[in-house]
């Protein structure tokens, strides 16, 4: 495993290579974390680990199965995962891992076979695979990735071993970014802490350039009147929706921008409970750094109680995006209730 490829897991680095050298390894596993900490990475890294013809205490990069393995042509090593237009993994993938996982190494000791977003298998999928975690076959290995354990079957869950993948801590994302881009450093220190200690969707973000997303976004709601609401609705969904994208990429784009709208008051709730907590609240860092006056003034004319509603409204805005509401209906009940918000005396 080439270790400066994957932060902060250092936990599981140990663990994995300490059952290779003891011939520990268990046939399941399932590798679970948020999104964007390293949990596929990490599967590469493995499986070079494992197969390369020259290791030592790491995979050295270079031999002919670590180069097989970067461009996915190995032969003992199956990847599968969510095709382009697929919403879930269907019993068809399944049952082609049950095919390879009955026939004997090609050229190797072991076979491995990865699942990309296991959390997402249908009902026929998850009690195909459930066969084949029930009668493991000798020299295989089989690794489930998901971004979440609901998901996946009880039964399931417990023919696997689980790997918990951290969050990978705010500094560790922001030298990252400073080293990858070119950017200034309050954007790199706002996409650091707004990614929630996921580095692959704090790369994401910088190359969308949300954080001037973010300062629009904001632009705008901290002006919003309730006669504009209407027409900013349909200038938002016109600006940060775009008809390229799918249903799926629509509901990610709009996750991120009523977490902007989240993280906005918040910091309008810091501001609001520094007077009566001003010892818990002063280590609070702000997203919207450079704001403070605006910040300020809407702390003062909403109440506590307000500014909590709002955030509870945002929150189960986020929630409903993944029930097929209609999006445009979600946004424009939202920019409604912020400029019914703006307009309390």
């Amino acid at each position: 495993m080439i270790l400066k490829k994957v932060l902060s897991q250092d936990h599981i680095i140990n663990a994995f290579r300490n059952a290779v050298l003891k011939n520990h390894l268990s046939h399941a596993y399932i590798f679970t974390g948020q999104k964007g900490v390293g949990k596929s990475l990490f599967a590469r890294e493995f499986s070079k680990y494992l197969f390369c013809k020259d290791k030592k205490t790491d995979s050295c990069g270079v031999c002919r199965n670590c180069g097989r393995i970067d461009n996915n042509n190995h032969p003992d090593i199956h990847w599968t995962a969510l095709g382009e237009k697929d919403k879930f993994i269907k019993i068809e993938y399944i049952r082609e891992i049950q095919h390879f996982v009955k026939l004997s190494p090609v050229e190797s000791e072991n076979k491995l076979f990865i699942i990309k977003q296991a959390d997402r298998m249908t009902e026929e999928a998850s009690n195909c695979l459930l066969k084949t975690l029930e009668e493991p076959t000798p020299s295989t290995i089989i690794i489930l990735i998901a971004d979440s354990m609901t998901p996946i079957k009880d039964t399931i869950r417990s023919r696997c071993q689980i790997v918990r993948f951290s969050s990978i801590p705010t500094h560790v994302i922001k030298e990252q970014l400073i080293e990858k881009f070119d950017a200034d450093i309050n954007e790199v220190e706002w996409i650091s802490r707004f990614c929630c200690g996921s580095l692959g969707t704090a790369i994401d973000l910088m190359k969308n350039k949300f954080y001037e997303t973010n300062n629009h976004i904001v632009d705008r709601i901290s002006e919003l009147k309730l006669k504009d609401n209407l027409n900013f609705t349909d200038e938002f969904i016109e600006s940060y929706l775009s008809k390229d994208e799918t249903l799926e990429e629509k509901r990610q784009t709009l996750k991120s921008i009523f977490n902007c709208i989240l993280q906005y008051y918040r910091d309008i709730l810091i501001f609001k409970i520094k007077k009566s907590h001003a010892a818990y609240s002063k280590d609070l860092p702000l997203f919207n750094i450079g704001r403070e006056d605006t910040l300020q003034t809407q702390s003062r004319r909403l109440t506590r109680e307000q500014i909590i509603n709002m955030i509870d409204e945002i929150l189960l805005a986020i929630k409903y995006i993944d029930y097929n509401l209609n999006i445009n209906m979600l946004v424009e009940n939202i920019m409604t209730k912020i400029a019914i918000l703006k307009s309390c005396k």
